[in-house]
């Protein structure tokens, strides 16, 4: 991925393209880092987003540009294929720092598929969450599928494979019993929804983001009556037990009108947290998150996600990976800190 540049031309490009999006290069490496004591201005921070439209890429180019206009560091997003690239590519120090979906860190730090070897958690410290991803399985009222048990012999649509929330719903399939018994169908998010409302599949996964209907979902709705798969207690504690950056959420009729009222539905959850590597300075992480903090009606105005930012920040995060403490002091400071977390080097 990277390209062959002059240190010099590199480091100048990073920085004139700072908050845009843009190819990892790594020439800024020697740069970016300050001396002991010194100014963090100007320092540089690349941050790895997934692909341009997702809610990660919005959140983090608006992270980006709020940081940008309210501190002197200088940073700058680059577009990867998803959280797994970006560990990889921190840990290579190809950059500073980007987002995570709490499944993948766990994943990285126990060696597990779709990572090739263990990942030291060095290269993934959190500095705070900002989205919920809540995955229930959704299909047409009236199917015949009024649980997961009945998807066994069903053509089941799955998010992109390799995605964080394919990765999620292979879990929640194995608490079942049912890897070996649906037929996997992997589509885009929007047109698996459309082949679900066409009968292409017979049930599919959903996305509600920080509460939030998915588009796509309420063009659905529109045509569809839905209806909306919740977790046993006891497969929720196994999903949860198979990887703890997988929590639960409870869903009521607040977030999708299909709940009747006074039910609830609990789905599974995957959540997007900011990492950055052991390597970035304190202080550069610190005002990084405290410029988040101050600044969350400017980042809700650009992302709708991010109006609740603070709501996330620590309630998403994974007990067992340690945090920057740059982004630990921040959080403290706003009284956002809580401790059963802890911080890396103490």
């Amino acid at each position: 991925m990277k390209r062959v540049t002059s240190i010099i031309l590199s480091a100048i490009l990073v920085v004139s393209m700072a908050g845009c999006s843009s190819k990892p290069d790594d020439s800024a490496n020697a740069s970016s880092a300050p001396e002991s004591g010194s100014s963090v201005d100007g320092y540089v921070l690349r941050l790895g987003t997934d692909a341009v439209g997702g809610t990660a890429n919005t959140a983090l180019e608006a992270m980006s540009s709020v940081v940008n206009q309210n501190t002197k560091l200088k940073t700058s997003t680059v577009v990867t294929t998803g959280a797994v690239e970006i560990i990889n590519l921190i840990n290579s120090g190809e950059l500073e720092g980007g987002y995570a979906g709490t499944i993948n860190l766990v994943q990285a730090i126990n060696g597990e598929e779709p990572f090739a070897s263990k990942v030291p958690e060095e290269a993934m410290l959190q500095a705070f969450g900002f989205v919920a991803w809540m995955l229930p399985i959704i299909t047409i009222e009236g199917s015949g599928i009024e649980t997961y048990e009945d998807l066994a012999g069903k053509k089941l649509m799955s998010p992109q494979m390799g995605s964080a929330s394919a990765e999620v719903l292979k879990i929640v399939l194995d608490a079942y019993d049912l890897t070996d018994k649906v037929k996997l169908e992997y589509y885009g998010w929007s047109d698996g929804w459309n082949a679900l409302k066409d009968g292409r599949v017979d049930a599919a996964m959903g996305s509600w983001a920080n509460g939030i209907t998915a588009s796509g979902i309420v063009e659905l709705t529109t045509t569809r009556n839905v209806k909306l798969l919740s977790l046993t207690p006891e497969a929720a504690a196994a999903v949860s037990a198979a990887n703890d950056g997988i929590a639960s959420q409870e869903m009521t009729s607040e977030n999708d009108a299909s709940i009747p009222e006074g039910e609830s539905v609990i789905a599974p959850r995957n959540s997007g947290v900011v990492v950055f590597g052991a390597n970035v300075d304190e202080e550069a992480v610190y005002q990084f998150t405290k410029a988040c903090i101050d600044n969350v009606e400017a980042l809700g105005n650009i992302s709708r996600d991010l109006a609740v930012l603070k709501d996330y920040m620590t309630s998403v995060c994974v007990p067992s990976v340690p945090f920057h403490p740059g982004a630990a002091r921040a959080l403290k400071e706003a009284g956002l800190w809580d401790d059963t977390f802890k911080v890396y080097g103490e």
